[in-house]
Formats: C-alpha cells, sequence, structure tokens
C-alpha cells in the first residue's frame, strides 16, 4: 500500500512530483518489498497563504478442491512460464503439478538434472498461485549411486499439517468463488477487470509489518503476506501477494494473466506487478500502487496503475527480465482511456465537464497526453486557481500530480 505525505503548499508553489515504490519476488529465496510514497498537495481559492484545505483521498481425505481449471490453460497462455520450457522441464512441470494436486509436500526425482527440477518447480509456482502452501525457499537431498542418482525436494510450507492445508485451501477456495461468480456477471472483462480490482484493493491492508521483517531479513520460510491466501483471506498483502491473488483470480475466469518481476524505474527496491490480456491486447496493472493510504490511515483507492501501456509503465517500473511478459500492449482499455478522462491536449471546458458528469462526488482524475500538457493544465487550473471556475468546488481543494503518469487529481 501507499502512504500518501500530506504536503500543504500556497497556490504559487505547485511543483509536484509522486514518489513511488514496490515490492518483488527474490527469485530464488524469500520475498522483498517496498512500499511506495505519494505526496499530495493542498490550496483554497483566492489564498496565498498556506491553508487548511482538506486533504483527499479433523483428519479428511485428500483435498476435494481442483483447480485443473487453472493447470490445463497455462499452456495456452502465451507469456506462461510454462511455455518457456525445454521437452524434459515440462514434464518435469506436469509431474509437480500432480503430486501437489496430491497434497504431496516432498517431490522425489531419480535422475534429473538438478537445474530441470529447480526449473520447472519455480515455474509451476509462479503459473499457479493457488499452490500457496508451498515455497519458493527449499532444502533438497541429492544422493547418488553409480550412475542412479535422486533429488528430494522439500519446501517451506504453510502448515506441516495437511489437515490445515486442506482447511486453509477451502477457505480461500470459497472467498475465491464468491468473486469470480460476481465478476463473471459484469457485462465484459474490462469490467471483471475492475470488479477484481477494487475488491482486493477495498479488502486488503498493506502488511507493513512483514515488510519491517523483510528490510530485516529476519523473516524465514513462508510468509502468508506473500500469497494469495494472505490478501484474500487474512487480507494482509505485500505487493506479492496482491499479484498473487490478482492472477489466481483472473485464471478462474479464464482471463490470462502472470506476474512481473522488477524495480522501481531509477530506483532499488524490489516490486511485483501483473500483466493481463483484454481482447487480444495486454496490459499492465499494478493493485498495490492503486491502494495508497493517507498518513491517518484512511483507505484510498486510484486507478493510476489501472490496464497500463508499456509506455505508461516503463516510466515508474523497470522489468527485470525474471519472467516472461508482453511489450506490445494496447491503450484502449487504459482506465483513463475508456472512461473519457484522457486529453490529447488541454482545454478548461474538457476539465470541466468531466467534473461534472464522471465525478460528481466530489473527486476528478483526468490524465493527459504529455507533461507539456499536464504543465499547461496544472498552470491554469491550479497557479491561476481556475480550478474554482467549476461550478461544484465552492471551497478548498486538494490535489495530488503523477508527472510520470501525467495524471492531476482533484478532491473537492
Amino acid at each position: 500500500m501507499r502512504v500518501k505525505n500530506g504536503i500543504r503548499i500556497t497556490a504559487a508553489a505547485v511543483a509536484a512530483t509522486c514518489v513511488l515504490g514496490g515490492c518483488s519476488v527474490d527469485w530464488e529465496h524469500l520475498i522483498r518489498d517496498d512500499a511506495p510514497i505519494e505526496p499530495e498537495h493542498s490550496v483554497s481559492a483566492g489564498i496565498e497563504e498556506d491553508s487548511e484545505a482538506p486533504l483527499a483521498e479433523s483428519s479428511e481425505e485428500k483435498s476435494e478442491i481442483s483447480w485443473a481449471e487453472s493447470s490445463d490453460s497455462m499452456q495456452e497462455y502465451r507469456y506462461s512460464l510454462k511455455n518457456t520450457l525445454s521437452e524434459k522441464q515440462t514434464e518435469l512441470y506436469n509431474r509437480f503439478t500432480v503430486m501437489i494436486e496430491e497434497l504431496e509436500t516432498e517431490f522425489v526425482f531419480e535422475n534429473e538434472a538438478e537445474d530441470d527440477v529447480k526449473t520447472a518447480y519455480y515455474a509451476v509456482l509462479d503459473d499457479h498461485p493457488e499452490y500457496f502452501w508451498l515455497g519458493k525457499s527449499f532444502t533438497y537431498q541429492m544422493k547418488t549411486l553409480g550412475e542412479q542418482s535422486e533429488i528430494t525436494v522439500s519446501p517451506t510450507l504453510f502448515s506441516d499439517d495437511d489437515d490445515e492445508i486442506i482447511k486453509a485451501q477451502k477457505e480461500l477456495e470459497s472467498i475465491v468463488s464468491d468473486i469470480v461468480n460476481e465478476a463473471a456477471s459484469k457485462e465484459n472483462t474490462y469490467e471483471k477487470i475492475l470488479y477484481v480490482h477494487d475488491y482486493i484493493i477495498n479488502n486488503t491492508v498493506y502488511d507493513t509489518e512483514t515488510l519491517a521483517l523483510i528490510k530485516a531479513e529476519e523473516n524465514e520460510g513462508l510468509l502468508n503476506a506473500s500469497t494469495a491466501y494472505g490478501c484474500l483471506v487474512e487480507n494482509t498483502a505485500i505487493c506479492s501477494g496482491y499479484s498473487t491473488a490478482f492472477q489466481l483470480i483472473m485464471h478462474r475466469l479464464g482471463i490470462e494473466c502472470g506476474k512481473v518481476n522488477g524495480t522501481r524505474a531509477s530506483e532499488s527496491g524490489s516490486h511485483q506487478w501483473n500483466y493481463v490480456c483484454v481482447d487480444g491486447e495486454y496490459y499492465f496493472i499494478d493493485l498495490t500502487w492503486d491502494d495508497p493510504i493517507k498518513d491517518d490511515g484512511e483507505n484510498t483507492k486510484t486507478y493510476e496503475y489501472f490496464l497500463i501501456s508499456y509506455d505508461d509503465m516503463k516510466n515508474t517500473h523497470t522489468i527485470d527480465g525474471t519472467m516472461p511478459v508482453p511489450d506490445e500492449t494496447g491503450t484502449k482499455y487504459n482506465y483513463y482511456v475508456y472512461n473519457g478522462l484522457y486529453f490529447e491536449d488541454y482545454d478548461f471546458s474538457y476539465v470541466q465537464d468531466a467534473a461534472e458528469w464522471y465525478y460528481a462526488d466530489g473527486g476528478l482524475s483526468v490524465k493527459f497526453s504529455s507533461p507539456e500538457v499536464l504543465d499547461e493544465a496544472m498552470n491554469e487550473l491550479i497557479v491561476e486557481q481556475k480550478v474554482f471556475d467549476i461550478d461544484r468546488i465552492n471551497d478548498g481543494i486538494s490535489y495530488s500530480v503523477s508527472t510520470s503518469g501525467c495524471i492531476l487529481s482533484i478532491y473537492y
């Protein structure tokens, strides 16, 4: 979750930069995270001094739950890890999934190459967020006798008790099924994704305690906050929890979706987000960064990173190359484009009309085509205070601006 730092400024001092951050999976070991920060500013009508304008913002048989829909679809998904594997690795991938579905938690392979086993295991976990009880951190034992060998993989586990795992599966399945049923009732893929985006953000709190453990390198083993279970059942997550939960629900809806590993652009701090396919075109989406909170703990929700293009994404995110991701993306279903809140050039009437018909509930967020057009809008609306010519605005406002996304958000 992002934390907004409230910064009050005068109407004349309007330079603002959105400072971003995030979290990511450490590919071979544990999860790291770094929460982002977003500044916010305020201005009041006709006042040049700092003002007090309000801020916006039992024992059982093996599990009866089957995730075959997700398992069978992976090869159909263009950017799944399964599609990057060799023939031997694919065979191992399939063997892993069969054993995992039977709730085996120790995996034994004879006469297989260590690298192939490791690669197949990681691919299974990245393609299948439903296997939340298995960690990427594991120990393995290799035995050799002449030309014969045996590898035993023992991952970090959610629980050593099968009954506990089955119970947790059922808890997760119940919630996922409810979300999927509601999302499936929406009229198109865009609306399905929007519903899931909003549900996760509205029901998840960013896990700052896990983040602190990660930064202090005091965490050991599987971290629930990095899993779909942590996000959807325990309602706390770091970015990898947000992204795996989103991926899981998309797969259940039959929508291609994967995770993206990387960092904040031009900064250290690992992060993880998603790509998703809408009507044959790919987009990126970052639920963690769309889930900011204010200093007072009030939850907010944004759409700055909802179905963004590759070009928009690279302004704030850097892909680390550990996962296959799309590099050709669409723009039609970007939140601002789809809802008529994207403007190639600036005219006051555009913003005024948008305030009237779209955000009648007290806020407005618009996106411009370039930093220059954003500057033009900022100059007239904020510096010259023409924002107060909008009928619905009668008193002080607060605003935030993303220079990287060319987005101006005004709250009134």
